[in-house]
């Protein structure tokens, strides 16, 4: 067996490690739901573990399981596994997750792949959406990366004729849109289908908080929401989580863009924030920074981190 590489240097990854304060956020308010710290997380660590340790750091959450399908990377998981409280199942997911007791009290899952959605992909959230308990919270994220017309077919072929539309996408826009579409569409079908096998006081609805498309190279698109029963609505509408800026409910992505800003350009615009007085654009002109950069930054600024080098290996 070839040794492991890992694909991406996930500690520099600007764009993903905005999206990951975002969602740390959003799970932040769910408390009138479910208290946070009393969740179960179960991600996919890779040999970083980002998620892992600000979910546990700002959440309080401490029973966590990491899924990991490398075999030939164990020996480098269970080195950089970073808290004791991390159980690491070396599976993938299709074998991991049928054996989790998702049941039993809510769970926040994050199905973080580094492939595209396939048939895998939706088998997994039909397996999740079939049988976690209420108050829990289901996240995707999926590589939306436009594909040359020979591996575009082949895509198309995996996820099916009945896909919806755009049908045949070509632009990046078009294919983090069709990928939405397969996945929410899954979510919805694996509900309608839990839902059928229950009686109506059992039945639980989706409510999608998160729609992202971000890139730090590739393209990808992380969608998410709380799976809530009737009997616990007015306790989710009481986290408020959509008042937050990022969130969405519908087709239009909130897209994270990162731009290429020196401290002392960043530090200018920060002291135009939050832009109550339209003074951002006035600001960023003085320095040459364009309107879309500083929108851009205002979009992201309290969430998106500053690299700095700090020493020689």
């Amino acid at each position: 067996m070839p040794p492991f590489r890992p694909k991406v240097d996930y500690s520099l990854r600007p764009a993903k490690a905005t999206v990951r304060r975002m969602v740390v956020e959003a799970l932040s308010r769910l408390g009138p739901l479910n208290p946070v710290g009393e969740y179960r997380y179960v991600g996919m660590g890779s040999t970083y573990f980002r998620d892992f340790q600000i979910i546990h750091r700002r959440l309080g959450i401490s029973d966590m399981t990491t899924i990991e399908g490398q075999l030939q990377a164990e020996d480098r998981i269970r080195f950089n596994l970073p808290l004791a409280c991390i159980e690491i199942m070396m599976k993938t997911t299709s074998d991991a997750l049928p054996q989790i007791e998702f049941e039993d009290n809510p769970h926040i899952i994050w199905l973080d792949y580094e492939s595209r959605v396939d048939g895998g992909v939706l088998s997994d959230i039909e397996e999740v959406v079939g049988r976690c308990a209420s108050s829990s919270v289901l996240l995707v994220t999926v590589n939306a990366e436009r594909l040359e017309d020979d591996d575009c077919e082949n895509w198309l072929n995996a996820i099916g004729n009945g896909r919806p539309e755009p049908r045949y996408p070509r632009t990046r826009s078009e294919y983090a849109l069709l990928s939405y579409r397969v996945l929410r569409e899954q979510f919805r079908a694996a509900l309608e289908s839990r839902n059928a096998a229950r009686p109506k006081d059992q039945h639980m609805n989706f409510h999608q908080i998160l729609h992202m498309v971000y890139a730090d190279g590739q393209q990808m698109l992380t969608l998410g929401g709380a799976l809530v029963s009737e009997k616990d609505r007015n306790k989710w509408e009481e986290c408020r989580i959509e008042a937050l800026e990022f969130t969405r409910s519908n087709e239009q992505p909130c897209k994270i863009k990162i731009p290429f800003l020196t401290r002392r350009e960043a530090e200018v615009l920060l002291s135009a924030l939050p832009d109550k007085s339209s003074e951002l654009n006035d600001v960023a002109s003085k320095v040459g920074i364009t309107k879309r950069e500083a929108q851009e930054f205002a979009a992201v600024y309290r969430y998106a981190p500053q690299f700095v080098e700090s020493d020689d290996w």
